[in-house]
């Protein structure tokens, strides 16, 4: 399993994430508030007894740490771009999903769900002209919010999928903004909006819906020992089967993160999916990418070590144990994009990657944020650029080398010699945010260290929490 080598050339890349456009934003209203969610004329708080009359902290136009986005800061991400670099520059977006506001159930509705994904995709159209997005759906992109139903629930198929009208929706919107063509958006249609798409590059990328993980999604308890009850993981696995035979470097993207701190996903998928990973790398897969955290983190995969495998009850079966890893074989890396909206706590942030035009793997990242705690004296949004990876951290490394799963395997290490490292990845993950988050010392350092090396939610369970 070997990665081919980098050509020297790059093109520019954006990673957009939980964009989380909140039309019900109330200019003046409580922001500091003690319920979820804040900045609506409800808010209040019930310590100071503050309410929309006499805020504690005013809602700004701009936003603000603990309130979903509001249009002008949506929108200033992409007007300010060029302060920072050539829109036209870019070669292609991934977006990794979450549309919709967090809002309470009984607040939302179809209306308002197909209201947020119509505009927020004219949006993206608008703002980034020709260039083209490749979206996937977020556990926010569904009413209710998380649920999404195997067609298998009540013995159909994706035509009488109870989310269908959805995923109809969102492939149309994709398909008609010239992103996909007709034949993957109709397969998105009625494979709960997954999708492969070649760019103009030759990359393949892959778009899986994580809800089919999701610990919120209540309907993958429907025969739970199943860890694939959608088919989502077959169709990745054609897929990567496909790309492999044909010497074609593949992306894939997805919402839900499968590891990290273990609270977010379940174990039996998110153990196959980590399989089927570490199949395919670093061979064919370049990259992972996913969102929902609305912190900048990363993951990686690694191989197996031999006495992973155990002999089954059938002497010609074999059975994995998916948690004996091989922590010095990295493999590939899961890249979990910065949000748009500053909720809960964090600022509004966005990354850049230089990728290898032949390889596909991230060479740098650039972030950029804009700090909401600072709103309320602004006359206008004001983003700012807050680090660059390779820089930041400063290993050991060949300049040219990609930001692939061996250099983030060292700076894991790095965390223990140095524990400022930690300390700073840890402040980077909020995207330099004014709420303070206590992590330090070697306690620190094995937190954070752990969670990076785990790819699935079992591994991850696994790591020393809070």
């Amino acid at each position: 399993m070997i990665a081919p080598e980098p050509s020297g050339q790059t093109i520019d890349v954006l990673h957009l994430s939980d964009w989380h456009l909140d039309s019900r934003y109330d200019i003046g209203s409580e922001a500091n508030c003690s319920q979820y969610l804040c900045c609506r004329p409800y808010s209040t708080n019930t310590d100071l007894d503050t309410g929309v009359d006499n805020a504690s902290v005013p809602a700004s136009r701009f936003g603000y740490l603990y309130c979903d986005s509001p249009p002008d800061l949506a929108l200033s991400a992409f007007s300010t771009m060029d302060q920072f670099f050539d829109k036209s520059n870019i070669s292609f977006t991934i977006f990794t999903g979450d549309i919709v506001s967090h809002d309470n159930d009984d607040q939302l509705s179809r209306a308002y769900v197909e209201y947020e994904e119509n505009v927020t995709y004219a949006v993206f159209k608008a703002e980034m002209g020709n260039g083209v997005i490749y979206p996937t759906l977020g556990n926010h992109d569904s009413l209710p919010e998380a649920f999404n139903t195997p067609d298998n629930i009540n013995g159909g198929d994706g035509a009488t999928n109870a989310f269908s009208w959805n995923y109809d929706l969102l492939s149309s919107l994709w398909q008609q903004d010239g992103w996909i063509n007709a034949a993957e958006a109709s397969y998105a249609s009625t494979h709960y909006g997954a999708y492969a798409h070649t760019t103009v590059q030759g990359l393949r990328i892959i778009s899986i819906n994580t809800d089919f993980w999701y610990v919120d999604n209540i309907f993958n308890f429907f025969n739970y020992t199943n860890p694939d009850q959608s088919g989502i993981l077959s169709f990745l696995i054609s897929e990567l089967e496909a790309c492999e035979a044909a010497g074609q470097r593949a992306w894939i993207i997805g919402h839900v993160l499968s590891g990290y701190d273990g609270s977010q996903a379940l174990p039996n998928p998110t153990a196959l999916f980590y399989s089927i990973v570490r199949r395919f790398s670093p061979t064919t897969i370049a990259a992972v990418f996913f969102g929902h955290t609305h912190e900048d983190q990363l993951q990686i995969f690694y191989d197996y070590k031999d006495s992973s495998l155990l002999s089954g009850s059938n002497s010609t079966a074999q059975i994995r144990n998916t948690t004996d890893v091989d922590y010095t074989k990295p493999l590939t890396v899961g890249f979990i994009g910065p949000s748009i909206t500053p909720l809960t706590g964090y600022n509004a942030g966005y990354q850049r990657y230089q990728v290898d035009a032949k390889t596909f793997e991230i060479t740098g990242i650039q972030t950029y944020f804009a700090n909401v705690s600072a709103a309320n004296s602004w006359t206008t949004p004001v983003w700012e650029f807050e680090y660059d990876f390779r820089s930041a951290y400063a290993l050991d490394w060949p300049e040219t080398a990609p930001l692939n799963a061996t250099y983030i395997n060292a700076l894991t290490d790095a965390f223990f010699s140095n524990f400022s490292s930690v300390e700073q990845y840890v402040r980077f993950q909020t995207k330099s945010s004014v709420v303070p988050v206590s992590c330090s010392g070697v306690a620190c350092a094995e937190q954070y260290a752990c969670y990076i090396r785990s790819g699935s939610a079992t591994l991850g369970n696994a790591c020393p929490q809070d």
